[in-house]
């Protein structure tokens, strides 16, 4: 992959300001497992075990250990490659350059969004007893890489700051 110098360094600054973490493309949803599967992977091994750093710090030393360019090569490109099929991103793209987003009802048919279902409380009492049955949302299916869903009412509110850089600046890179 070769990246101009502008490339390298708008991507750079989109990968230090990004929320949320490296695009939301690592399997662990919070900072001790990011920061285990990214040792798994082969990265960041300056970190002793417990230690707890904080996310900007991550992002600088892995801009030192990778560059740009291998976090999105050794990172970035294959976590979306593992987590969505050749014809997914296509129909993706399809949708991006029409203007419109994915229908939710194919999100959820492949997999890549689970409706939740969210039901109001009425009392202290109430939330005491079910707090922790309440479901969890966010970043937990694939499909938030892409979009931002209006969980609550389930449907697809908009595109990520992470799918235009997908599609106008990595992409483009790969093929």
């Amino acid at each position: 992959m070769n990246l101009t110098k502008e490339q390298s360094d708008r991507l750079g600054k989109y990968f230090i300001n990004a929320d949320p973490f490296l695009w939301g493309v690592l399997r662990a949803k919070n900072k001790k497992g990011r920061l285990t599967e990214l040792k798994q992977m082969g990265f960041l091994y300056i970190y002793s075990e417990g230690s707890n750093p904080i996310y900007s710090k991550i992002n600088r030393d892995l801009l030192v250990e990778l560059g740009i360019t291998g976090i999105l090569e050794k990172i970035v490109i294959p976590g979306i490659e593992k987590s969505f099929k050749p014809e997914t991103l296509r129909y993706f793209r399809d949708c991006w350059e029409q203007g419109q987003t994915p229908d939710l009802n194919y999100l959820v048919k492949y997999e890549l969004y689970h409706k939740r279902n969210f039901f109001t409380v009425t009392s202290p009492e109430v939330f005491d007893n079910l707090s922790h049955e309440l479901p969890i949302a966010g970043y937990k299916d694939p499909a938030f890489i892409f979009v931002q869903i209006e969980t609550q009412h389930n449907f697809v509110e908009r595109w990520t700051v992470f799918a235009g850089l997908w599609f106008e600046e990595i992409e483009p890179l790969i093929n």
